[in-house]
């Protein structure tokens, strides 16, 4: 069994979960503590939490909206918002700098290369006091957190010197928080008067003691959620996500709630072909909301 790699390493797959998923469908163990939970609740157990395999075939859009200081000194700190979708990209901000306000739009391309963090080819321009500069530029996206990233970026800017341009260097670093639009990855098993994010849809909300029942559809939104963020972001590099996720664990003390999840699967690097596999566990808490199970934090 091929695993993931050492140039790969730890990062991605702590910060993709979703990506240590097995290829091949294999008929999965019986979980007496999930049944005997929705036994007891008297709830159907979800089929995708229960063992069986998911694939994921449809790559959502990523969106990013953060700050971002760079140099050249036209466009020293602003404001950055960016779009993903697949192996294309875009970006636009907001700087102040020692010219006044400048705007400025970029093109990204990102190449399906396997390397430990999302990178991209950009090429753009800077639009401030009656000035146009391009510049082109190499980036990644280095994940901090959930959602939250680093984003750094080197290249060269052609800037305006009375009637001739110069090249100079081009670097900008940033902070931003990206999360996955449009597409879902799988098919949701929460209830029907639920929101996307598993919530109780607005104006239908009945406040209510905790009810663990209701565990099963929190948890698939959450798993639901981050294959949605993690497909987003690397969907570019890796395809024909297949993955497995049951519960082997769940403590419900009152309004909290925690839950461990075993996970495992693959999925296919776009440039080689190559079949990448892991696994692991993952813990969730959970906080009752009055009306629905809310995610409090997650640990992978």
């Amino acid at each position: 069994m091929r695993t993931l790699g050492p140039a790969i390493g730890a990062l991605l797959l702590a910060i993709v979960l979703p990506w240590g998923l097995a290829q091949a469908p294999v008929e999965a163990a019986a979980d007496p503590v999930a049944e005997a939970a929705a036994e007891g609740a008297g709830a159907e157990t979800n089929a995708d939490l229960a063992g069986d395999e998911v694939r994921v075939t449809e790559v959502p859009a990523a969106a990013s909206f953060g700050v971002a200081f760079g140099f050249p000194a036209y466009r020293t700190a602003g404001a950055i918002a960016s779009v993903q979708a697949g192996a294309v990209g875009a970006a636009a901000h907001v700087a102040w700098g020692t010219a006044g306000l400048a705007v400025g739009l970029q093109a990204r391309a990102y190449p399906p290369v396997p390397w430990p963090v999302p990178t991209y080819l950009a090429a753009g321009a800077d639009f401030y006091a009656g000035r146009i500069t391009p510049h082109v530029a190499v980036g990644a996206h280095v994940p901090i957190a959930e959602r939250w990233r680093l984003d750094l970026e080197g290249g060269v800017a052609w800037t305006p010197l009375l009637d001739a341009r110069q090249m100079v260097p081009y670097a900008s670093a940033g902070v931003s928080y990206a999360l996955a639009v449009g597409l879902a990855p799988s098919s949701s098993t929460a209830p029907a008067d639920a929101a996307p994010d598993g919530r109780p849809a607005v104006g239908r909300c009945v406040a209510g003691d905790p009810d663990p029942a209701q565990l099963d559809a929190a948890i698939d939104a959450t798993v639901r959620r981050f294959v949605a963020d993690a497909t987003a972001t690397y969907g570019s590099v890796y395809r024909d996500l297949r993955y497995r996720v049951r519960v082997v664990e769940r403590d419900v003390d009152g309004a909290l709630a925690t839950v461990v999840v075993a996970y495992d699967g693959s999925v296919v690097e776009r440039l080689t072909g190559r079949v990448l596999e892991a696994s692991g566990t993952a813990e969730v808490d959970f906080r009752w909301g009055g009306c629905a199970w809310v995610r409090r934090a997650l640990r992978y």
